[in-house]
């Protein structure tokens, strides 16, 4: 069966409807459709989202949006088949027609509902993908967090803005081979991506940064950890929590985010909030040990693992 993509308004009701279908289809636990569905819904009206519905012999099958493609190829946001007819022949001419009209794809969702969990493995491995999930945490404000001393040599302060340089050295070591790096890469080259990373973070596309609530340790040869903190939406959210790659399970990491999430504490930020990907066991463990607690998530994505190559997580979700 081929498939087309046409443009959202040509049915705007099935339009907006596959896209609440496809939504509540991948949500994940602790998601809420109402919290997802408004910005689709303004997307489709508006003309904004990229994508359209996929229609087969004048019959409407699916639907499926995208992100520009970037260095790396484009994001599949959504991507939803509906039922009876979601099969494996089916997903694989809506792979095409979305790769034909978005570009290479390097991100897709899962699950692709109509197909079995392996089924869905076996049809994302044979093209070279890979799953990988991300999952938010939230400290309670019952926990008490501990006063964390950094190992002999290195100093806690508060992030300047005059670190926007130091960061970003750290930020292209810590995350060189790191699958976090390329969920949000817009420059091939490490260096110019890093860069434009702490650019962002300072110049507010993520919220204003908060320091008080962002930490730094220093040591003679300059910035080897920091926790940087960001009003998003309301609420405190730790953006980055990054190493030196050699100074890592020296305590560098426990001792800034600490540092961070006592100092938000006192100036009385609730919730505090983080994200992590599934299979980042380091960080994983970091964030259990201080408290923080899985509010939402994993979700369950893949990464095209041919064209993005990590080792940190090694593959995916276990």
């Amino acid at each position: 069966m081929t498939l087309t993509i046409v443009p959202f308004p040509v049915d705007l009701p099935a339009s907006l409807a596959l896209a609440k279908e496809a939504l509540r289809a991948r949500l994940a636990p602790g998601e809420q459709l109402d919290d997802l569905l408004p910005s689709v819904d303004s997307g489709i009206r508006t003309g904004r989202l990229n994508g359209g519905l996929l229609r087969s012999e004048g019959t409407v099958r699916g639907i499926v949006s995208w992100e520009p493609a970037g260095p790396l190829g484009a994001a599949i946001r959504l991507l939803y088949l509906a039922p009876p007819d979601a099969d494996l022949a089916e997903y694989r001419s809506a792979f095409e027609v979305a790769a034909r009209a978005a570009g290479p794809i390097a991100f897709a969702p899962g699950p692709l509902a109509g197909l079995s969990p392996a089924e869905e493995e076996a049809f994302m491995r044979e093209r070279g993908f890979a799953r990988f999930g991300r999952s938010e945490m939230v400290l309670p404000p019952s926990v008490a967090v501990p006063e964390v001393s950094p190992p002999a040599g290195a100093n806690l302060r508060p992030l300047r803005l005059d670190d926007e340089h130091r960061l970003a050295r750290l930020h292209e070591r810590a995350y060189r081979d790191h699958l976090d790096r390329y969920l949000a890469v817009e420059e091939i080259d490490p260096a110019r991506d890093a860069d434009r990373q702490l650019r962002d973070y300072f110049a507010g596309r993520y919220g204003d940064v908060l320091s008080p609530g962002s930490s730094v340790a220093t040591e003679a040869d300059g910035v080897v950890a920091a926790a940087i903190t960001t009003r998003y939406t309301g609420r405190a959210l730790i953006i980055d929590v990054m190493t030196e790659p050699d100074r890592q399970g020296t305590g560098l990491g426990r001792a800034v985010l600490a540092d961070a999430v006592r100092a938000l504490r006192a100036r009385g930020e609730a919730p505090i909030t983080l994200n992590v990907t599934e299979g980042n066991d380091r960080a994983f463990r970091l964030y259990s040990h201080l408290g923080f607690v899985r509010t939402m998530g994993p979700t369950r994505e893949w990464y095209d693992a041919g064209r993005i190559r990590v080792t940190n997580p090694s593959d995916g979700i276990r």
